[in-house]
């Protein structure tokens, strides 16, 4: 068992932890005689004009205790090495749909953590099922008042949650839910949607429950299930065929003319992915209002399209004259575009439409769009974050004209980790470059109007 309290990581200057003397390494253990579970707990028990901490001094090993009299919102300047202290919650569940589960071997460890904790949900917008909270977390995040929370909810039927989760209490959703609603919590919740599980009747309960919560529901999303080819020994599913995406869509743009109808807002919410498949169009950016689960891939598409046309628009106006542009294919290097299976018939679809509206073009011969069958998740996993470096390399080497160190290739920073400029198999730029005879390798940032200013470096008016 991990001792109480946190770890303590940095002291800021002059702050009145500093002058009392805390250093770095320190444990944390008690304020005001209460036990310090987590930085929830130290924000709380600051918030008094006394405090009496608790400290156990990493130099001598003995336990110290410093009062500090202080304006009631003054922070003590304390940085901890870890804000849980007791470290992540990990899932107990056994979802018959678990990305995790379905991981290819030889991936870095932290991509088969299963996060099922209530305090990463709060503070990172992480979903999270409620299963594994005994009464006593439950009570005590109900206490807390921490919100918005983002719960992943899969279905309300009772019977078919538990059959997806695999979780003796997984059916309890809805009393939980209503709790939280009737503590005035914000909610965000998903439907991982499964072909002939949870959509059809099912979906339409689920929705109809989440509804009943009132104000409390700030959003529903509905995400295809993701399948990869590393499924061996797991419950038979199914990836979503077009027609089955655009029945999603219907039902969820009819829940939307409901919500707007009733409270002004739009509420219910279908995934990027389900448009891609059906060949719909996009929502217009109102429908998305605040973006609110654009991490979870609702709205990406249209948000990278609405900047992408204000770059356009920027540039013919800085151009002076609006004329069509033309790139002279002798006279620019060629760019190849990295993208996933998805982001390829978005982007093909995106260079085509801005040919045709504002008269922009580019030849492949300028610019190729490259799409990446994933060879690591399988080709049924489409989404370009999960592209791995390594499958970039196979799939340029293959091209029957792969670049020249005279052209450039662009990788999009979602295919990198946010904690260090790798891939998912842990290749930097610098690797890709070398293993394709040193053609130069830009990472830009996953955005329409980055993208269309890099692109448009190669092209004369």
């Amino acid at each position: 068992m991990k001792p109480a309290g946190g770890i303590i990581s940095d002291i800021e200057p002059a702050s009145l932890a500093a002058r009392i003397g805390l250093q770095s390494g320190d444990r944390l253990l008690s304020i005001n005689g209460q036990q310090v579970r987590d930085v929830l707990d130290y924000g709380f028990f600051i918030r008094e004009g006394r405090v009496k901490l608790e400290v156990l001094e990493n130099a001598t090993g003995e336990t110290r205790w410093f009062e500090i009299e202080k304006e009631e919102d003054d922070d003590l300047g304390i940085h901890f090495a870890d804000a849980t202290f007791d470290g992540l919650r990990r899932c107990q569940n056994r979802c018959l749909f678990c990305f995790v589960d379905q991981m290819p071997p030889g991936m870095r460890p932290s991509l088969y953590a299963k996060d099922d904790d209530y305090r990463h949900s709060f503070w990172h917008g992480n979903f999270i099922t409620l299963t594994n909270l005994d009464e006593e977390a439950f009570q005590r995040l109900i206490s807390l008042r921490l919100s918005p929370l983002y719960i992943s909810v899969q279905a309300t039927d009772p019977e078919v949650r538990q059959k997806l989760l695999r979780h003796r209490r997984a059916g309890e959703i809805m009393n939980r839910l209503r709790q939280l609603a009737d503590s005035r919590i914000q909610l965000h919740t998903q439907i991982v949607c499964c072909p002939g599980l949870n959509d059809g009747a099912v979906l339409e309960k689920s929705l109809t429950d989440l509804w009943s919560l009132g104000y409390s529901l700030a959003s529903v999303s509905v995400v295809p299930v993701g399948l990869t080819s590393h499924r061996q020994e797991l419950f038979p599913l199914r990836t979503f065929q077009p027609d089955e995406a655009k029945k999603v869509i219907e039902l969820m743009e009819r829940w939307q003319q409901q919500s707007v109808k009733e409270r002004g807002e739009t509420v219910f919410f279908a995934a990027d992915e389900f448009y891609l498949l059906s060949g719909d169009d996009f929502p217009e950016s109102e429908r998305y209002e605040d973006y609110a689960q654009l991490e979870n891939g609702v709205g990406l598409c249209r948000l990278f399209m609405d900047d992408w046309y204000g770059a356009v628009e920027e540039f013919l106006e800085e151009a002076k004259g609006g004329k069509a542009l033309r790139a002279s294919d002798s006279e620019n290097r060629q760019t190849f575009l990295i993208t996933g299976k998805s982001g390829g018939r978005f982007l093909s679809r995106l260079l085509g439409q801005t040919d045709q509206d504002y008269g922009i073009s580019w030849s492949e011969q300028v610019v190729q769009v490259v799409t990446v069958e994933n060879r690591c998740f399988g080709p049924t996993v489409t989404v370009t974050g999960l592209v791995t470096g390594r499958d970039v390399i196979h799939t340029l080497q293959g091209l029957d004209n792969p670049p020249k160190p005279t052209d450039r290739i662009l990788l999009p920073s979602v295919m990198f980790r946010s904690e260090g400029d790798v891939t998912l198999d842990d290749l930097t730029p610098e690797d890709i470059s070398a293993a394709l005879g040193g053609t130069p390798v830009e990472v830009i940032e996953t955005s329409g109007d980055a993208l269309f200013k890099s692109l448009i470096q190669n092209k004369e008016p």
